[in-house]
């Protein structure tokens, strides 16, 4: 069964050429594919998985509430699939920022929530001195295996550390990532001004947040913020009549990309580059509507458009990724960089 999107399903936020190239884009991905029918049980499970993915990931080993968390998290960098080439897009790209820094060997860099230490072990491979800090202990190990596996021990630091209060002094690393953390903490901005303490001048910090306004979310009527108050009161229609609600999720905090922005200004910091990335799954009312490949397919596709700078589509991304810098001694910060 192939993909079909009715245009009367489309949020009415979309329109004339960018509606027009989306069509286009999913009959493009699901082409000569075999789809999953929206209302399949194989649909079913699979938008089942997804959740329980997204919910047994990062937040939990973020906020350390059992070791058990760690394995999911581990998995995230192993299975094949859309969330997998997500995440190696976000890693690809953020070495490449990275290797174009010209920082010299022996430089420092923190790592806040290292996950399983993939990018752990890429910084010490690059010659940083890495501390990598996380509040699970278990998570932790993970990562420290992985170390020991690349033979780059000697080159990091692994410990006990909280985002808002980093147990270091003022001006002391060249380089700080936080990848897939702040959409998980209390307060982004206290950890970006905790992040912006702990830079030399003139160092660099590279992060990302959840887009509110990412392609997927507006597309689905179940997760289009616009439509949260309808939601709100069909919820509260179903309690009055005696409907249980569903138990409570855990769930990020996304930012809308000038949100953010402001966020990391206020900290006195200067962004230097920006870009979205990764587009998918895509569901309507909570069900996959493309085959796992098709999704692969249409993430690529939307993210040339993206990278192109394509108005409606470089600030639709799921993740919004900022390449920021400490001012220097003395010096204010400059005016922020620009989207592709």
């Amino acid at each position: 069964m192939g993909l079909v999107i009715r245009d009367d399903a489309l949020p009415l936020c979309l329109s004339g050429r960018r509606l027009d190239s989306l069509r286009s884009v999913f009959r493009y991905a699901d082409k000569g594919r075999r789809g999953i029918p929206i209302y399949s049980n194989g649909a079913r499970k699979s938008s089942i998985s997804a959740r329980v993915q997204r919910i047994h990931g990062p937040a939990r080993a973020v906020r350390g509430r059992s070791h058990e968390r760690a394995r999911p998290w581990e998995d995230v960098f192993q299975r094949d699939g859309l969330s997998g080439v997500i995440q190696e897009s976000r890693r690809a790209r953020v070495l490449d920022w990275i290797d174009g820094l010209g920082l010299p060997a022996g430089s420092r860099a923190l790592e806040i929530g290292p996950g399983a230490g993939v990018m752990t072990v890429a910084l010490a491979q690059r010659g940083f001195a890495v501390h990598a800090a996380d509040t699970t202990p278990r998570l932790l190990d993970v990562a420290r295996d992985r170390v020991a596996a690349a033979d780059v021990g000697p080159r990091v630091r692994l410990l006990l550390a909280d985002a808002h209060r980093l147990p270091f002094a003022d001006r002391g690393f060249s380089l700080v990532a936080a990848l897939g953390v702040l959409p998980w903490l209390p307060s982004a901005s206290l950890a970006v001004a905790e992040i912006a303490r702990v830079l030399r001048p003139g160092g660099y910090l590279i992060l990302n947040a959840d887009n509110s306004a990412r392609l997927a979310l507006l597309l689905d009527p179940r997760r289009n913020p616009a439509l949260a108050p309808a939601r709100l009161a069909a919820r509260s229609l179903l309690h009055s009549a005696g409907i249980p609600r569903p138990a409570e999720q855990v769930t990020v905090t996304p930012h809308r990309l000038a949100e953010f922005d402001a966020i990391l200004k206020a900290a006195g910091l200067e962004l230097l580059k920006r870009s979205t990335f990764g587009f998918g799954p895509f569901t309507m009312f909570g069900l996959p509507v493309t085959s796992a490949r098709a999704g692969v397919s249409l993430n690529a596709r939307l993210q040339r458009l993206a990278d192109q700078g394509r108005p409606g589509f470089r600030s639709a991304g799921a993740q919004y990724l900022v390449l920021a810098r400490a001012p220097a001694a003395g010096g204010a910060p400059a005016p922020g960089g620009q989207m592709p």
